[in-house]
């Protein structure tokens, strides 16, 4: 009775080693043709995982996951066979969602998502070809819309809209091949018409209107080739709008330029 539980005890103790043996040739393996398969992780020198993930063919395949050297998640992507797309989420230190958006390859595509700390939203961008293209639009931290604009292939094109927390339009400017070109409307929080003018290349160009809140003119200025005959009282008109401007500034947040160029880890 006594030989068999040292047999029995032996047998465990093999059977575990078993196990363990093949847990650990089934990590970073490849085939006779030099193809990763299977679960492969890297590790920092600390003995922290960098990444981990599974391959099939030498191709990644589900969920990666990619940590910084203290353990700290920072990217999840999500490969699918079938499929060039890759699905990708990139986190803050502390956990929350930072970005969200799809990968072809090294390029963003479609719809990104860019989020504060705190979770809300503040950026929604397409891209195509890794370049905004097709409708930006950023919010406030209430959730509601603070600016609106159009982009081709990384080129501001098109009509820009800035939002009052409220919903009303704070200005209305125009963009051609990335310069201002057209008109230029600022409004104040009940949306009366604050300043109306034109812009030509990036320069102020002809008649433009300074109005107080009541709707009367308050001043008229002229600019030839974006120079105002009166400067002084351009100063002082600018000076005005800037203040107005800078009660809403804070409201909302930029996503921050690293956010922009993230690009999907090497595996």
């Amino acid at each position: 009775m006594k030989r068999k539980g040292i047999t029995l005890v032996l047998l465990l103790i093999i059977n575990s080693l078993t196990a363990l043996s093949q847990d650990t040739k089934a990590i970073n393996q490849t085939d006779d043709k030099g193809y990763k398969q299977g679960y492969w992780e890297k590790k920092y020198q600390n003995g922290n995982i960098q990444y981990s993930g599974n391959f099939i063919d030498n191709k990644p395949v589900g969920i990666f996951k990619r940590f910084d050297q203290n353990g700290v998640l920072k990217v999840e992507m999500l490969y699918k066979e079938s499929s060039n797309k890759i699905y990708s989420k990139f986190y803050y230190p502390g956990g929350a969602l930072q970005a969200e958006g799809i990968y072809i390859g090294k390029l963003k595509d479609s719809i990104w998502n860019y989020y504060a700390e705190d979770g809300y939203k503040i950026n929604e961008v397409i891209y195509k070809d890794d370049q905004k293209n097709g409708t930006e639009k950023k919010y406030y931290q209430s959730g509601n819309l603070s600016e609106k604009s159009e982009w081709e292939y990384g080129i501001n094109e098109g009509l820009t809209i800035r939002y009052y927390d409220s919903g009303n339009v704070m200005m209305r400017i125009f963009y051609m091949n990335g310069q201002l070109n057209g008109e230029y409307n600022v409004y104040g929080p009940e949306g009366n018409i604050l300043i109306q003018g034109q812009y030509d290349n990036n320069k102020r160009e002809g008649k433009w209107i300074y109005y107080k809140e009541n709707g009367h003119i308050e001043n008229e200025l002229n600019y030839i080739n974006g120079v105002a005959e009166n400067q002084e009282e351009l100063e002082r008109l600018e000076n005005e709008q800037i203040e107005m401007l800078e009660k809403n500034k804070g409201k909302f947040q930029e996503p921050t330029e690293n956010m922009y160029n993230t690009l999907p880890p090497e595996n």
